[in-house]
């Protein structure tokens, strides 16, 4: 049996070293664990980054390299990998199970090389102990992003039950006139939950220091009025730069952001329940003819989509087809008759409204009437197009009128902002978020109202497009058009800079999305 060692696991160890890990300071190296076999966690040959100061692995929730209970010879606390000085050290936990360094059975302890094997117990998972050479070693040759996953994984594991009942543990420790911010938390959800209170306790400490600052002053008269705004402009410093993490962390996590907000039920499914086209008054239904999408409601009380959601048929080419509905829209086209259409609109609440293409404000500065025929008597056939058909030269400035809202919405009103001067100035590779329906899918599970699905997105181009549109980088399905684009402004809010509209006519390679300061303007 092997022979317990006087290892405990420490916060320093983990949330700490990570801590530092994520600030990228000096130059703290990691390692690398080179799994040799495929188990529930991990598969064979992946490489997993280490970059704290202890681990521990075996079969426990709180283990950061976590293996299956089909591994019935690995404890749950079995092993550690513990930082001694500038080397690296396996640490024997299990009192039952062994662990073996190149094959040989580790009583307590035992310091590790570069390309070193280790195996939990006889017949137990093999990996690989790896430290990256160069640069290529350091911590902050990884990127934030990845450095903050890791630290989520790794320095937190081992706590992530005391963080849930904490929520939220801020640590300001001052040393040397400067003063460093730790923010932990378990998951997005919870850090954004618990902001209020982590913002009071920072203000708190932030009066504490300069309270013992002026006191210090008054004890000692050696602390100027300029010491005294510098060690405030140094707090200021810190607390944009706390907050500068906490946007970027919040930009990684959009759809975390969204769920945790509640923002999906302002945004609805709603589909056509009635295509009729009025002729001397009366209204004629047209059958098996509708259109689906997504709208959402902001908070000025606007209903908000697609304009080819909701007047579908100047968007159609069904001039070439014989039948009712051709013959109608046709019709309409020329001024012969008005079509109109009934639609509903519902939420996953089950709150809804209904409306009619009528209601709609749109705009129409940009359509084209175009010749597309000729009537059996010789007269031509009249098409307006809202949108530039190929081939015809047409100002491609036409896809930015893809709009159309409403404010006929049962006096609803949402929580959903817009950022119009946002949606002008957009970077490239900023992180979005779609959300909507696609082919009516998440609206009905069986019986059961679902969340809509999102589809994260990054812009591909400072500011708008020659056609005065958002392009991203990533296709929308059929059924999200109409649906909000999401981001984070300057002030870490949660806003809408888009609605979806379609994909580009020439490749699939990029999307289309009206900026919303063409409904806000």
């Amino acid at each position: 049996m092997a022979q317990p060692t006087a290892y405990k696991r420490s916060f320093a160890g983990s949330v700490g070293s990570g801590m530092k890990s994520i600030m990228g300071s000096g130059e703290r190296r990691y390692y690398v664990l080179e799994h040799k076999v495929s188990t529930k966690y991990h598969k064979a040959g992946e490489a997993q980054k280490i970059i704290v100061d202890q681990i521990e692995l075996g079969r426990g929730s709180g283990c950061q390299v976590r293996f299956d209970e089909s591994f019935t010879t690995v404890s749950r606390r079995h092993a550690a990998i513990v930082k001694d000085g500038d080397n690296w050290k396996l640490v024997q936990l299990s009192q039952t199970n062994s662990t073996y360094l190149n094959g040989i059975r580790v009583q307590k302890e035992w310091y590790l090389q570069s390309g070193d094997e280790i195996q939990l117990s006889t017949n137990g998972p093999k990996m690989g102990f790896i430290v990256p050479q160069g640069t290529k070693g350091l911590v902050k040759s990884i990127g934030m992003t990845a450095r903050l996953n890791l630290f989520r994984q790794q320095a937190l594991r081992p706590y992530k039950q005391a963080l849930i009942g904490l929520a939220c543990l801020l640590v300001l420790c001052l040393a040397g006139g400067g003063i460093w911010i730790s923010s932990l938390t378990d998951d997005i959800g919870v850090l954004n939950n618990t902001m209020a209170a982590m913002n009071e306790d920072f203000q708190r400490q932030i009066s504490d220091e300069r309270a013992r600052a002026q006191e210090e002053a008054r004890r000692q008269d050696s602390i100027s009025r300029a010491q005294i705004q510098r060690l405030q402009g140094r707090i200021s410093q810190q607390q944009r730069e706390f907050e500068r993490q906490l946007r970027e962390l919040n930009a990684a996590n959009l759809p975390n952001l969204i769920s945790q907000q509640g923002i999906a039920k302002d945004v609805y499914y709603f589909q056509t329940t009635k295509v009729v086209y009025v002729y001397n008054g009366t209204e004629h239904q047209i059958e098996n003819v509708g259109w689906l999408g997504t709208g959402f409601l902001l908070d000025n009380g606007k209903f908000v989509t697609a304009r080819h959601c909701v007047q579908g048929w100047l968007y159609d080419t069904s001039w070439e087809e014989d039948t009712d509905y051709s013959k109608a829209i046709k019709a309409a086209a020329d001024g012969a008759l008005k079509l109109k259409i009934y639609f509903i609109a519902v939420n996953i609440d089950g709150e809804g409204f209904e409306f009619t293409s009528d209601d709609f404000t749109v705009d129409n500065s940009k359509d084209v009437t175009a010749q597309v025929g000729t009537f059996e008597n010789g007269s031509p056939i009249l098409w307006t197009f809202a949108w530039p058909y190929p081939g015809q030269g047409w100002d491609e400035k036409m896809w930015s009128t893809d709009w159309a809202y409403t404010t006929k919405t049962a006096g609803k009103r949402g929580s959903i902002k817009a950022d119009a001067a946002l949606s002008r100035s957009m970077l490239p590779m900023k992180n979005m978020v779609c959300l909507g329906f696609p082919a009516g899918l998440g609206v009905q599970d069986g019986d059961h109202i679902v969340e809509p699905i999102h589809n994260e997105v990054k812009t591909t181009r400072e500011g708008l497009a020659e056609n005065g549109c958002i392009m991203h980088n990533r296709g929308t399905d059929h059924g999200n058009s109409g649906g909000p684009i999401f981001t984070l402004n300057d002030e870490g809010e949660l806003v809408v800079v888009g609605i979806v509209s379609r994909g580009d006519m020439s490749s699939d390679e990029y999307n289309w999305a009206v900026p919303i300061c063409n409904v806000t303007q």
